[in-house]
């Protein structure tokens, strides 16, 4: 580290594996991500840094939490005001600022707290001189790359993502893009816990569950709290190529206000293998039917889609199905069927759901696919519904495909054959 007049980490030191990251920062490493327990001091490294940042250049070094009140409550009140303290004992002017959260130094350097709620706000900035990101795995993933990394180029900025894994999301990203340096540290890696806190810990995260505890304390990639198909088994994560010779499935999820998905399954004896999926929001039926037909497989005998695809619109007066229809992709429908039952269907195909290494956007829907717990349970919602967000939508898609295929005859002539369906299945554009 740079000498400065004051320690920007008082009242205390950079413990040993804090000192690591400070060392390859200072060395000129830009690129930084720090995976690690509770408590081991992410969010102090982080404040401290970017006040050594704000003396060293003079711009704005910047702080964003998930939100905007976390920043206030965690950092504002606690590692801000230590540093306060640190200036006043110094005799250093400095001026404060609780409406933006910043303190402004001699220097014209300032440190700034924001959260990500407000994405737009952070667009088009040029004076950051560096950042932190903290709790990363809470953020939307097109956040950094589409808005705080074009922020960075007009000052070379340096960046720091930082937080504890909340199964396969952002973090573990992140450790697969090569202009980062990564380090994992446990929360046993900060020597400033005292023994008897530690061991308290520990006691308190085991008790929810040892994966919760792996996850927590030994900041390790795990599935989350709650995921709705645990069972699924990680290994099958494959290469599974499309092959013409096996029957093929698709299956919607119509997103009205949401983004509609589409899966691409195939099946190979008692397998089924995911070898193709897409997502769009703002899209018409014309986008996904271009999307579609551009896909190099041949005519699935089995196209499916949730009961939403049957509402007809204020304006057109026509439904997504019949629309699809026109454009000459037919899609069956099957009422009745409610979240629980059609869950419940799924859990009896779901280890047997390969899905093709190229699709790891699918791999992270099934691992972050999960339960509310009960502080987050809405108002006419029980613990059987899992949460709606940006994992649900593909995942609905995969399942009406299960509930269909549970029901399902196959063609007895080719592919190309009409299904024959079920007696009270309802089918729209047959």
């Amino acid at each position: 580290m740079k000498e400065l007049h004051i320690n920007t980490f008082a009242p205390r030191k950079p413990h040993a594996t804090q000192k690591l990251v400070l060392d390859a920062l200072d060395k000129g490493q830009r690129f930084v991500m720090i995976r690690a327990g509770r408590k081991w001091g992410k969010t102090s490294l982080m404040v401290s840094w970017l006040f050594e940042k704000a003396f060293e250049t003079g711009l704005v070094c910047t702080y964003i939490a998930p939100s905007r009140k976390q920043a206030k409550d965690i950092v504002w009140t606690d590692h801000i005001q230590r540093m306060i303290n640190e200036l006043k004992r110094n005799k250093i002017p400095y001026k404060p600022n609780e409406t933006e959260l910043s303190v402004t130094l001699p220097n014209g350097g300032k440190v700034q707290l924001h959260g990500v709620e407000n994405k737009d706000a952070l667009r088009g900035i040029s004076n950051w001189g560096a950042v932190a990101m903290d709790e990363y795995d809470d953020w939307e993933e097109d956040i950094y790359p589409t808005i705080i990394r074009p922020n960075l180029m007009t000052h070379s900025a340096p960046v720091i993502i930082a937080g504890t894994p909340k199964g396969f999301r952002n973090l573990y990203k992140v450790e697969k893009n090569p202009e980062f340096k990564c380090f994992h540290f446990r929360t046993h890696d900060n020597p400033d816990i005292k023994p008897e806190e530690l061991k308290s810990i520990e006691r308190e995260y085991m008790e929810m569950g040892m994966g919760y505890y792996r996850q927590e304390i030994l900041a390790v990639y795990e599935k989350p709290y709650g995921i709705v198909y645990e069972e699924w088994p990680l290994e099958n994560f494959v290469s599974c190529p499309y092959d013409p010779s096996l029957p093929l499935y698709m299956s919607f999820d119509f997103g009205v206000n949401d983004p509609t998905a589409i899966v691409w399954v195939q099946r190979l004896g008692g397998e089924y293998h995911l070898i193709d999926y897409y997502e769009a929001s703002d899209a018409d039926v014309g986008h996904f039917s271009q999307v579609i037909k551009s896909k190099p497989y041949k005519t699935p005998e089995l196209v499916c889609g949730d009961p939403a695809g049957k509402a007809r619109s204020i304006t057109t007066n026509t439904s997504p199905i019949e629309e699809y229809r026109k454009l000459g992709i037919y899609i069956r429908v099957k009422d009745g069927v409610k979240i629980p039952e059609q869950i419940r269907t799924t859990h009896k195909y779901i280890k047997s759901l390969y899905v093709d290494i190229m699709q790891e956007r699918f791999r992270e829907l099934i691992l972050n696919y999960r339960y509310p717990k009960k502080s987050e349970v809405l108002v006419n919602q029980s613990n059987e519904i899992p949460v709606h967000d940006q994992f649900s939508h593909g995942m609905r898609a995969l399942e009406y495909l299960f509930v269909n295929l549970d029901v399902y005859t196959p063609p007895q002539i080719s592919y190309r054959s009409i299904p024959k369906f079920e007696p009270g299945d309802s089918t729209i554009g047959i």
